[in-house]
């Protein structure tokens, strides 16, 4: 009985996130044809490990996660620079040709994602230090928006109170002079 329903959860978080596993299968599969090979035909190496992790993966992403809609954008994005990022050390330095040449890309995703996160923690403060809901409510909006985990929620959570409470005693002060 306990075995089966074991199995059944597994098949049931493997049927769900089949990303995972698939992913990891391409990425060592690409690590070791890199570390096995003879370096003849270096830009067909390095353009394939470059297509699998920057392309495929984020893709093969997209495709498993469908149902969020819009909230796929900048995990797809993080992805598709995290395989730059990991090509970029799994090609040696004297093979790197294509990577030259997509340089720009690296900085330009950054900023991407820097802007993103600066919009996300404005609305955050906006939020905690504007508004009247309680600081639980806003880590929890916060966490739905993002899809964050329930620890992180709690987290930010704690941060508002924080951040609220220091706010009250700032101007309690500023009050009193």
């Amino acid at each position: 009985m306990l075995i089966s329903l074991e199995r059944s959860t597994a098949q049931a978080w493997l049927r769900k996130h089949w990303f995972y596993p698939l992913a990891l299968a391409i990425v060592l599969g690409d690590a070791g044809a890199l570390h096995f090979q003879d370096w003849t035909q270096r830009r067909v190496f390095e353009g394939a490990v470059l297509f699998d992790l920057a392309l495929v993966l984020p893709l093969l992403y997209c495709w498993c996660y469908r149902a969020r809609g819009r909230k796929l954008l900048l995990p797809v994005l993080g992805l598709a620079s995290l395989g730059v990022w990991i090509t970029s050390y799994l090609i040696p330095l004297e093979h790197q040709h294509i990577l030259n040449a997509l340089g720009w890309l690296r900085p330009a995703a950054v900023g991407v994602l820097v802007l993103a996160e600066i919009g996300l923690l404005f609305r955050f403060y906006k939020a905690i230090f504007t508004s009247d809901i309680t600081p639980e409510e806003i880590a929890g909006k916060l966490g739905r928006d993002v899809n964050l985990p329930a620890w992180v929620t709690r987290l930010l959570a704690l941060e508002a109170r924080a951040l609220r409470s220091l706010s009250r005693f700032v101007k309690g002060f500023l009050d009193r002079r």
